[in-house]
């Protein structure tokens, strides 16, 4: 497989602790995975749509990957701790999205 991206959703209306997200979650994210393809992320507080209505999601994190068959496994590994440390932040799920990089400009 090739390269992709998880994008992580937070909806809005979250009550969501950005602090512990990036100082905590984060990095013990990028700690487990990084031996399984996870070679960076991008963590967004989103403020609105092109239009200027309220975004249907309040925190947006991309994980940029090197293959995904690698994350899955890593997964696999860390998952449940990676998950389970979500209520420690967010009051709500996230959706995940798994996406297959087709073109990098």
């Amino acid at each position: 497989m090739t390269g992709g991206t998880i994008t992580v959703l937070y909806p809005a209306g979250v009550t969501f602790n950005m602090d512990y997200y990036v100082k905590s979650h984060m990095p013990m994210v990028h700690n487990n995975l990084k031996s399984y393809g996870l070679n960076g992320y991008r963590v967004t507080k989103n403020v609105g749509t092109a239009s200027g209505a309220e975004s249907p999601y309040a925190v947006t994190c991309a994980l940029h990957l090197d293959d995904l068959e690698q994350f899955q496994k890593g997964m696999e590994v860390h998952g449940a701790e990676i998950l389970g440390d979500v209520p420690n932040f967010s009051d709500k799920e996230p959706t995940l999205i798994i996406g297959e990089v087709t073109t990098v400009a």
